[in-house]
Order: structure tokens, then C-alpha cells, then sequence
């Protein structure tokens, strides 16, 4: 890229010289011309001014001519054009004889630029005066002028080429910083981020670079997370299967063994609805529609009340009346209190009891149970038991309230342990619709 905005730069300019230079060479050549032919014309017309009234036959002095440049030749010319004084042809050529008949004439003969101004009035020429000179001292004028033209140019295109480099040095920096960047996010290394440069559109494409990188980081985050979260849910959609199947082995009736496997099949369908919520909140962003709560809590009850009565426990239900509406994912909702009751079968004990119920004008979910409570904060390792501990199977709360948090704030909505201990409770907030 340097070598290209170098050579663009130099050739701009270069062909900005030349578009420049030569119409101006060829308007000083012009120039230097007509001065030539205006100084011989002056020339003759103060020698013409200076001759006596009769040039020949008097008993004067002879007539003296002025001393001219090198290469400068005056004649003078009678009225029958033959010379008289001076050096020039014998007989008057053309632009004498033009002279002659009272017109002052320049042409450019041979090799010389002669003049011819005629002395007297227009209706008797008594002497036409003829000045010549080398028709190429005008060039060799502009010659010198096209020289100095020509180191002008040189200069000015020396110059660009350097600020070209200058300018191409900072253009190139940027972009080969980007491109070091992408580099690095290729390797896998999200975090690259390229300085700024203070030029408007690398900074513009770092920047949507960075938003890239980000968003590609948190899209990889929840796909990887995807998999620690599918196990953690489908590992007690597998126990409740692995129960009601033990159930049908030691069922004495064939019919109790149906209803076993009818009851197992359904496990399996919610195990497959819980896998296809979770791979959609992996890829998608939150939804922000209407939440149906009926619909949420009917699903809870089926789900949770047979498992729940196998161990000799109730679920409990309390909804209040006239609720504000609440948005959120029915997916992302239907994980959050899989969760919550999952936690509360598996470490707490008695009653569960969920609770759906207005504060502070948002809907609150309250899952509760009459178990001894959430360890000290000394106990729990970091102290926070939405903590994610990747590999926790039992015994402690680990990836599952870790999931529930991180689909509740990505909902707009707050999850947190609201009474630890004892009959430990969870309250879920909602986001609530934008005020108009």
C-alpha cells in the first residue's frame, strides 16, 4: 500500500507540472519573442528619428549609427530600397520594401528576425531604417526559462515524493495494525484490539471490528456454556426417567408397568423440549415478549409433582389476581424455574411452594422450601451461590443457579436469594413493559 500511495502521489504530481509547464513554456517562448520584435522596432524607429532630413549630398557630417548588441545588424534604406548606411543586403528585402510604402514591418527571414520602420511621414518615406537580429536568441531566452522550469518541477516532485512517504507511512500504519488484529482473532485471540489512530476510517473499522470480536466472544461463550448447562438440566430430566423406570421393574401389574413407561416417554419429551430451549438461548437474542405465567406454572406442576411426590414432598402453588404484565422468553422462563424447583428438590426439604405475586410493580417468582437453608457464606466457595463451578454434580449448588442468573438478566430481569436460611427462598423479578 506505501508503494502504491507513493507512486499515485508522484504521478499527480508530475502530470500536474507538465499540464502547468507547458502551456506556460510555450507562453514564455511567445513572449520572449514579441519583446524581441518590439526592441528592434524601437530601435528602428529611434534611428529612423535621429537621421537628418537628406542623407546623401549635403555637406554634413556623415550620419553616425548607434552601436548595437552582438549580432544586432541597422541598415538604412533609401526610398528606391537600396542601402545606403550600414550592414544588410545591398537591394531591401520584403519588409523593407513593405517599409517603403510607409508601413513598419517584422518578419523572420532565414535565420534572422529583421525590422523595417520607415522614416518620414506615410505620403513621402524618405528612408526606411532596417534592424535584424538571430532569429534564436529569443529561444535560447526560453531555454533558460525552461530550465529553471525543469529544477522548479524536479523539486516539487522530489518534495511530494517525500511527503508522500510520510503520508503513506502514517495511511499504512493503521491498516496494518488492523490487519495484525484480525490476524490475532483469527489465532483465536478475541481480546486484539487496535489503537486508535486518529484518522477517521481505520478508527471506524476498528471499532466495528472490536463490536465484532465481541459479539463473536459472547456468541462462542454461550455456545460453549451450552453444552455444561444442557448436561446440568437433562441430568435431572435422566434421573426422573431413571426413577419411573425403576418404578415399572418393580411394578407387579402389567398395567402399572404401562403407565411407567407412558409416564418415562413424557420425561423424554420434556428432555428433548429442555434441549431444544436451551440450544435456542444459546443462538438467539432475548425475545421481550408477553410472558404467559398460567402457561409457565401449568408446565411446573406437571412437571414437578410427580417427582416431588416420589419423595414423599408437596408443591404447592399460590398465584395472586390481577398480576402486571410481565415480558421474557416462555423458553428462557421455563429453564429459570426448571432450575429454581431442581435446587429446591435437591437440596432443600418439605413443602416447595412457588409464588407469583406483584413488587414493587413487577411480577416476583418466589421458590421456597422448608429446608434448613443455604450454607454460610464461608462454606460456599467465593461466597456467592450463583457462582458457575463447572463439574459439580452434587452437594452443592453449582451450574444450574449460575444458568438460571445469567437467562434472567439476559431477559431483563433479576434473580436472587432473598432469604437464605431457613426456609431459604429465590425471587425471580421480570422485566416489565417500557412505559409509554
Amino acid at each position: 500500500m506505501r508503494r502504491s500511495i507513493l507512486k499515485a502521489t508522484v504521478l499527480a504530481v508530475a502530470c500536474a507540472v507538465l499540464l502547468f509547464a507547458l502551456p506556460l513554456g510555450v507562453a514564455a517562448l511567445r513572449l520572449y519573442q514579441q519583446d524581441e520584435e518590439q526592441e528592434l522596432q524601437q530601435l528602428a524607429a529611434q534611428v529612423a528619428l535621429s537621421l537628418p532630413g537628406r542623407l546623401i549630398g549635403t555637406d554634413r557630417d556623415p550620419v553616425e549609427l548607434p552601436r548595437s548588441e552582438s549580432g544586432t545588424h541597422i541598415a538604412v534604406y533609401g526610398p528606391d530600397a537600396r542601402r545606403v548606411l550600414g550592414a544588410g543586403p545591398p537591394s531591401g528585402d520584403a519588409p523593407v520594401q513593405e517599409a517603403a510604402t510607409g508601413r513598419a514591418d517584422t518578419r523572420r527571414i532565414g535565420g534572422s528576425l529583421v525590422a523595417a520602420v520607415p522614416a518620414g511621414g506615410s505620403e513621402q518615406v524618405r528612408a526606411v531604417v532596417r534592424v535584424s537580429s538571430p532569429s534564436a536568441q529569443p529561444l535560447r531566452r526560453a531555454a533558460l526559462t525552461w530550465a529553471g522550469m525543469l529544477v522548479l518541477g524536479a523539486a516539487a516532485v522530489a518534495v511530494s515524493a517525500l511527503l508522500a512517504v510520510r503520508s503513506s507511512r502514517r495511511l499504512a500504519r493503521p491498516l496494518e495494525e488492523l490487519a495484525h488484529v484480525a490476524a490475532e482473532m483469527e489465532g483465536g485471540d478475541l481480546t486484539a484490539r487496535a489503537k486508535p489512530s486518529g484518522l477517521a476510517e481505520p478508527d471506524a473499522v476498528g471499532h466495528a471490528l472490536a463490536r465484532a470480536a465481541t459479539r463473536i466472544g459472547e456468541l462462542l461463550r454461550r455456545e460453549r456454556a451450552f453444552s455444561a448447562d444442557a448436561s446440568h438440566q437433562l441430568r435431572t430430566a435422566l434421573t426422573g426417567v431413571r426413577l419411573e423406570l425403576e418404578l415399572s421393574l418393580g411394578a407387579g401389574p402389567r398395567a402399572d408397568r404401562r403407565a411407567a413407561a407412558h409416564s418415562a416417554l413424557r420425561q423424554l419429551d420434556r428432555m428433548e423440549i429442555t434441549l431444544d430451549d436451551l440450544l435456542t438461548l444459546a443462538r438467539d437474542v432475548p425475545e421481550g415478549a408477553p410472558l404467559d405465567t398460567a402457561a409457565l406454572l401449568d408446565r411446573a406442576e406437571e412437571s414437578w409433582h410427580g417427582p416431588l411426590a416420589a419423595r414423599g414432598r408437596r408443591l404447592e402453588i399460590e398465584i395472586a389476581e390481577s398480576l402486571p404484565e410481565a415480558l421474557g422468553s416462555q423458553r428462557a422462563a421455563r429453564q429459570i424455574l426448571d432450575v429454581l424447583l431442581s435446587n429446591a428438590a435437591t437440596h432443600g426439604g418439605g413443602t416447595v411452594t412457588v409464588r407469583v405475586k406483584e413488587t414493587a410493580g413487577v411480577v416476583a417468582f418466589e421458590v421456597e422450601d422448608e429446608g434448613a437453608g443455604l450454607p454460610e457464606s464461608g462454606a460456599e466457595p467465593g461466597g456467592d451461590v450463583f457462582a458457575r463451578r463447572d463439574g459439580d454434580d452434587t452437594g452443592r449448588h453449582g451450574i444450574g443457579l449460575a444458568l438460571a442468573r445469567s437467562l434472567a438478566e439476559a431477559e431483563g430481569g433479576r434473580l436472587f436469594v432473598s432469604r437464605p436460611r431457613p426456609r431459604p427462598r429465590f425471587t425471580w423479578l421480570l422485566a416489565a413493559p417500557p412505559s409509554l
